[in-house]
């Protein structure tokens, strides 16, 4: 019904005006999409790409405030139009964005493409007319077009804005968390090429046949399937083939290397890149729902050190403790990823291995944990000391306290990441405990416990609001105790948000 209503409306603007393209863009809010609900040339401008609502000049003037858009030559469009190349390819030079308006609100566009110089005033103000004329079925139409949306079909354009920014024709994805995050999808991993193939215009999977059929209830996208007796070869070529001219390739970073090898022998003239800068780009900046999760994910964190701090005594064992974290993470429905649990000594290992060390009177004892659930993660580092605290304790806790909020004070929109280990790096070296801070002062959190961004001591990495990292320094002693204090934090428009609630004051059992 909406096809049928968009095609009068096509055919009303042919007969006043003319043009060469015509389409109707509706406004998805859910999805952060414009969505191209009808095109008159569905072969070589197809419904299937979809453009983010962006915060640009265009989708302000345009989706926001209601004016129309008139560019006459390429020159005026294409620095918001992110297919602009496309366009010029069928010949066409100039366009006019028609906003749809009711009752105030912007529904979406009419769109209508020609040669360069063809808009006129007049011509223009025939199309509102027309617009105007056929509003009351257009409205319902474009209302119905744009539907509930989809968070991946919008990270999926997103993507594609992106490919264009960085020059690339082509990610392929391995099973992991860039193609959980892109798609939803999670592919058997094995040996076998599993790949997942993203273009400008189309999108699918190198498949292993024998997955295939569970893989379909997963995913609509077109699958180039191959079996064990014929060899990846022939599906990959017909994907590459399908999915066009390859100039730029961005690898994912966790491909297995013969996997990566197959498909660059397949592309022997293309640059080549790593999706740390497309997909992984745009997994920096948080949405909302996805710091939600951590948000929830962080107070289930917080029930777990609770727990862990309320097994310690002396006689109880490393391990005991870190079971103790693990049932509470599964309490909340999460799944417990770690436990380091360092008792003594062995809180000076970053790292440390959780065994059998028995906890005893005057121990410090690191505490770092993590769990999952929805997809996202949690990681929290707390101290305890079991009676009483080892000597010295309370000046290196002061040391190491004042060098998380030094950190987190420095946390703002445009500051460098290697700006914020500097600033708990040097209150831990002015103390005299420099050589003991060993590691970075954190990394990103999401849908891996370790991604971008790395607050080391050389990142360029500038933040934004919706990054989201620990902060977490530490001071380790070889043979006496270490110790490490860690919040989550998510960079706001104007500092940053803590997720943990609980205090970072040492816990003595």
């Amino acid at each position: 019904m909406t096809a049928e209503i968009f095609g009068r409306l096509h055919r009303a603007v042919q007969a006043e005006i003319g043009g060469r393209l015509f389409t109707v863009s509706v406004q998805d809010p859910a999805a952060g999409l414009a969505r191209r609900a009808y095109s008159s040339d569905p072969e070589n401008y197809p419904t299937s790409v979809p453009k983010p609502i962006q915060h640009d000049d265009w989708s302000r003037m345009v989706l926001l405030r209601g004016e129309t858009f008139v560019a006459n030559t390429t020159a005026e469009f294409a620095p918001y139009f992110f297919d602009h190349a496309l366009i010029n390819r069928l010949g066409l030079h100039a366009a006019v964005n028609a906003p749809v308006i009711v009752a105030g609100e912007v529904l979406g566009t009419v769109n209508v493409l020609d040669v360069e110089g063809y808009f006129t005033p007049d011509r223009v103000a025939t199309l509102h007319r027309v617009i105007a004329a056929h509003l009351a079925e257009l409205a319902p139409a474009m209302r119905a077009a744009a539907g509930a949306g989809d968070v991946h079909e919008a990270r999926l354009a997103r993507l594609r804005v992106r490919m264009v920014e960085a020059g690339v024709d082509l990610v392929a994805l391995a099973p992991g968390a860039h193609l959980a995050w892109l798609t939803g999808a999670a592919p058997f991993a094995d040996e076998r090429p599993c790949l997942a193939l993203i273009g400008h215009r189309g999108a699918g999977f190198l498949m292993p046949a024998l997955n295939a059929a569970d893989m379909r209830q997963h995913s609509d996208w077109p699958f180039w399937e191959w079996g064990d007796d014929q060899g990846p070869g022939g599906a990959l070529a017909a994907a590459l083939a399908a999915l066009g001219p390859v100039g730029g390739v961005s690898l994912d970073e966790t491909m297995r290397a013969d996997h990566a090898m197959l498909l660059l022998d397949a592309l022997p003239g293309a640059r080549r890149g790593f999706a740390a800068e497309t997909v992984g780009h745009l997994r920096l900046r948080k949405e909302p729902a996805e710091i939600a999760a951590l948000r929830e994910n962080a107070r289930i964190a917080d029930l777990a050190q609770a727990a862990l701090r309320a097994a310690i005594r002396p006689g109880v064992t490393e391990r005991d403790l870190a079971e103790a974290a693990k049932a509470a993470f599964r309490a909340e429905g999460a799944v417990p990823e770690f436990t380091i649990v360092g008792a003594g000594a062995n809180s000076a290992f970053p790292h440390h291995h959780t065994g059998e060390t028995v906890i005893r009177a005057g121990d410090a004892i690191v505490c770092d944990i993590g769990g999952r659930k929805d997809g996202y993660y949690s990681d929290i580092t707390r101290m305890a000391c079991c009676v009483t605290p080892p000597e010295s304790y309370a000046e290196v806790h002061a040391v190491v306290e004042a060098a998380v909020q030094a950190a987190l004070a420095a946390i703002r929109p445009g500051i460098r990441a290697r700006d914020i280990d500097a600033a708990a790096r040097g209150v831990i070296t002015a103390a005299g405990y420099g050589a003991f801070f060993t590691h970075r002062t954190g990394h990103g959190l999401g849908q891996e416990i370790h991604e971008p961004p790395y607050l080391t001591g050389v990142s360029e990495v500038v933040l934004e609001p919706g990054m989201v990292f620990t902060i977490e320094p530490g001071i380790y002693l070889p043979g006496r105790f270490g110790i490490r204090l860690e919040e989550v934090a998510v960079v706001t428009e104007t500092g940053c948000e803590i997720l943990s609630t609980l205090s970072r004051a040492v816990h003595v059992a």
